[in-house]
Order: C-alpha cells, then sequence, then structure tokens
C-alpha cells in the first residue's frame, strides 16, 4: 500500500509511493483509466525507490486522472513533485502533467496543467463537461498560458493553493501567478493529470487540508 502519513496541519497526508505495488494504482487511489496509472521503480525518484506513472493513450474517452480518496476538501495546498517524460527531438510529443482539485466527477473540477513541449502552464475550469481557461489576476486572458521553462526528463515541483475563489500557482520555490474565479466552490478530491504515450512521473504527493 501507499505511504500515507498524517502531519502537522488540518487534514495533511504525504504519499511517496514506495510501499505500493508494482504496476498498480496504491491505495487510496482510483482512477477512470486504470490501466493509464502504475507505481514503477525509478532511480531518479526524489524519494526512491518509487514513483506513480501516468500515461494517456490517443484513443482514451475518460480523462487521464488519478484521484486521492482519502481526502474531499474546499480550501487545501496541493504539491508533488513531477517530471515529464518524452517531448524530445524527434519523440513523441503532447506529453505533460498536472495536478487536479475539487474533483466532484469526470465533467467538474480544476486543472492545472504543466507543458514541456508549450513551455507553458495553463489554469483550466472543467464545469459540466466543458473546459474553459482561467486568466491570471492582472493579466492578459490566458489562452497560450503562462510562460515557464518546464523541461523534459527533470524533476520539478508544482504547488497550488486554494481557497474560495482565490488560487495561487507556485512552481519551484517561488509563486508564478494568482487567479480568481467561483465557478467550482463545492468540496472535492485532489489528484494527478497525465498526458500523452510517455506521460509524467510523480512523487511527494502532499494534500494539506484547509476547509
Amino acid at each position: 500500500m501507499a505511504v500515507a502519513l498524517s502531519i502537522a496541519g488540518f487534514g495533511a497526508e504525504n504519499v511517496n509511493y514506495d510501499t505500493a505495488r508494482q504496476g498498480q494504482l496504491p491505495a487510496g487511489w482510483s482512477a477512470p483509466v486504470a490501466r493509464a496509472w502504475g507505481v514503477r521503480t525509478d532511480k531518479s525518484a526524489p524519494s526512491r525507490p518509487n514513483v506513480l506513472q501516468g500515461v494517456s493513450g490517443a484513443n482514451e474517452t475518460e480523462p487521464p486522472l488519478a484521484l486521492f480518496d482519502k481526502v474531499i476538501c474546499r480550501d487545501g495546498d496541493l504539491s508533488v513533485k513531477f517530471r515529464i517524460d518524452g517531448g524530445q527531438t524527434g519523440g513523441p510529443r503532447g506529453n505533460a502533467a498536472g495536478v487536479i482539485w475539487r474533483y466532484r466527477d469526470a465533467g467538474n473540477y480544476y486543472l492545472l496543467s504543466l507543458s514541456a513541449d508549450e513551455k507553458n502552464v495553463v489554469l483550466r475550469r472543467v464545469r459540466n463537461g466543458v473546459s474553459e481557461v482561467i486568466s491570471p489576476v492582472g493579466g492578459k486572458r490566458a489562452g497560450e498560458g503562462v510562460a515557464e521553462d518546464i523541461r523534459t526528463g527533470q524533476w520539478h515541483v508544482v504547488k497550488v493553493s486554494f481557497r474560495g475563489p482565490k488560487v495561487q500557482v507556485f512552481f519551484g520555490n517561488r509563486i508564478l501567478f494568482t487567479a480568481q474565479d467561483s465557478g467550482l466552490q463545492a468540496e472535492g478530491k485532489t489528484g494527478l493529470w497525465a498526458k500523452g504515450p510517455n506521460g509524467a512521473a510523480f512523487d511527494d504527493f502532499r494534500i494539506d487540508k484547509k476547509g
């Protein structure tokens, strides 16, 4: 089973996958497309030996999500370390990583996607199955997202702090942007998102429930 330790804070959980079974979803996790996710040994893992690997095929009809079922919250701090695989010159493109929160069902949740191919970070609200880009506060409409040097094959850390309509996005140790959106205010699950035939690896998932 996955390691999930209660730590300081209100409802905080930390997961590193290091005792989970290889090739399967860890205990406490679920996915619309279970075959798209599995624990793998990875020598480069920030907390070795395991990571959670996610991929998505071209013919998948369900979103490539992995849901952490143990915590349901409206407000919280969500963070994870991730590595996007693929996307090199001559290789398959379209691989990306992401985190989700306030997940109610497959048609209603927030998604922060990070693309090494597009070199951007995009905040989306999926409501009733319709995806819409949410622009940063004080910025232009974020149709192309916020530019960021995300590199394939390299570990990064992303954090999202969400309180009511306010969302703050951190990349590494710095704030990337702030956004406001009141479209989805009910509590829900948090989790991960991976896109593409090579997808992404994840480690040290943390959700600190604030409400």
